[in-house]
């Protein structure tokens, strides 16, 4: 029981760090791991806790990490929501429609939160140009990355 409640303080104590951000997330992650091992409670020994990585989430995060840094300085995505915007000709309902389709399809390549990290400040962009409110069209993007997400492995890696 006292390594539960052990490994337990230290989540709780690593989540407190990071909500408060006194410390870099990165920092907290590697010291609350180092620690659980650390203090060999009994849970993981080395060959173990090599065992239970999961190399290939890690390797398909990886490979949207640089997809995303290699497109996001090209304007792909800016051209996207530039696109969505003009074909709409200043109609919301067809803009909710064509920016809703492109965050689906997105996040079927990319995960949920990074599709919506890159689209939503364009959305809100073009909705103060048209003078609309942005909210619907965040709503609606949040909810469709999510959707777009569940339909390939790639687009919600935590469930692969």
């Amino acid at each position: 029981m006292a390594p539960i409640l052990l490994s337990a303080a230290i989540f709780v104590v690593a989540v407190l760090l990071v909500l408060t951000e006194r410390m870099d997330r990165a920092i907290v992650g590697f010291a609350g791991a180092a620690a659980t091992l650390g203090l060999a409670l009994g849970f993981y020994d080395e060959h173990r806790a090599v065992a239970a990585i999961d190399f290939e989430t890690l390797g398909l995060l990886l490979g949207m990490m640089l997809l995303v840094a290699l497109l996001r300085p090209t304007g792909f995505f800016e051209y996207l929501a530039t696109l969505a915007a003009s074909r709409s000709r200043g109609n919301p309902v067809l803009l909710l429609v064509l920016l809703s389709g492109v965050t689906t399809v997105i996040s079927m390549f990319l995960d949920n939160v990074t599709t919506v990290v890159l689209i939503a400040p364009l959305t809100i962009l073009v909705a103060e140009i048209l003078g609309v409110s942005p909210v619907p069209f965040l709503m609606a993007e949040a909810l469709l990355a999510d959707t777009g997400g569940v339909a390939t492995l790639i687009g919600d890696p935590p469930t692969s």
